[in-house]
């Protein structure tokens, strides 16, 4: 994996270990661009399990006001984006818990009409659609994976799985979705394969 963390790509200038370090010192202000460079992909990690606008922006929310008091126990043995992803990990699976329309809604094939409400790429599209097919577990898997670009080994700090496990779990996804799209007539090596699930 590259030195660059899935996330804090388009920080770019910004360093955000240094911006961390500012927050945790007491600097507030500083926390705004750690919400600036990080806000879009959480919303989108969140939307493609959640599913509704209201509850994603809801959940969002939430997860940066406890990443921000649970701050202190960073501790940088793994980056700040996989601990923020971490984060945003168990906020969402407390969520599923609390809500007991959770198996329709990962029933629920995404609209066409959904997709111009949020500039998802072709890339996005494609996984988004595949989701519905998915557990609610593997859809984490996958999107860490494939859309993230996360390793197992840190996937598996995400998650508190083992990471071999992952990986026995990941190959079974990977066969339950070119099943999918063997059934919906797509050319596997082409649509799936070209977009990262590998």
């Amino acid at each position: 994996m590259q030195s660059t963390s899935p996330g804090e790509s388009v920080v770019q200038s910004v360093n955000v270990e240094e911006i961390v370090t500012r927050v945790q010192a007491g600097d507030k202000q500083a926390y705004r661009t750690i919400l600036h460079n990080f806000e879009r992909q959480m919303y989108t990690y969140c939307y493609y399990i959640l599913k509704n606008h209201a509850e994603t922006e809801d959940a969002v929310q939430e997860i940066f006001i406890r990443a921000y008091e649970n701050l202190h126990q960073y501790n940088r043995q793994v980056s700040f984006s996989a601990w923020l992803y971490k984060v945003a990990y168990h906020h969402l699976i407390n969520l599923k818990k609390k809500k007991s329309r959770w198996l329709n809604l990962i029933k629920q094939v995404e609209k066409e009409t959904e997709q111009q409400e949020i500039a998802f790429s072709q890339h996005e599209t494609i996984v988004s659609d595949l989701l519905t097919y998915l557990t609610a577990e593997e859809r984490h898997i996958l999107l860490l994976k494939a859309v993230e670009q996360y390793t197992f080994e840190e996937i598996s700090e995400i998650m508190g799985l083992k990471s071999a496990t992952l990986r026995k779990k990941y190959e079974r996804l990977r066969a339950k979705l070119m099943d999918r799209i063997s059934e919906k007539g797509e050319k596997a090596h082409g649509t799936y394969a070209a977009h990262g699930i590998r």
